[in-house]
């Protein structure tokens, strides 16, 4: 092996698509934003209708969510994702966050649930 030309190797998440992956190994000169992210493959929420005054067709402009993560050597921080084919990540929660968020829904939609 040349010392020169070291094999990096990259870990990738479980959840990694490597389809939709655009993290690389960092190179001694980088600059920020250059080593991408891990990214799962998009999950499609097809019942939903429309976001604010965003209207989502199936066929056209879907609502999809997705993990990222960014690569080496930023914080390992997963993150859900989620938007439309136009701007695929209007909103962005680290994965914490969307269990909370989860959960406080949940709560939510436990009591209109006991109401029917």
């Amino acid at each position: 092996m040349d010392e020169h030309d070291p094999v990096e190797t990259l870990e990738h998440p479980s959840w990694c698509d490597r389809a939709h992956c655009t993290a690389t190994v960092p190179r001694p000169e980088y600059r920020a934003g250059e080593t991408g992210f891990h990214r799962s493959a998009p999950v499609t929420l097809g019942d939903v209708p429309h976001v604010g005054d965003i209207v989502l067709d199936p066929d056209l402009n879907p609502l999809v969510a997705f993990l990222a993560q960014p690569a080496p050597p930023w914080e390992p921080v997963t993150y859900l994702k989620a938007g439309t084919t136009a701007d695929p990540e209007f909103l962005s929660l680290t994965a914490a966050q969307a269990r909370a968020a989860l959960r406080q829904l949940d709560a939510l939609v436990t009591l209109a649930h006991a109401d029917s």
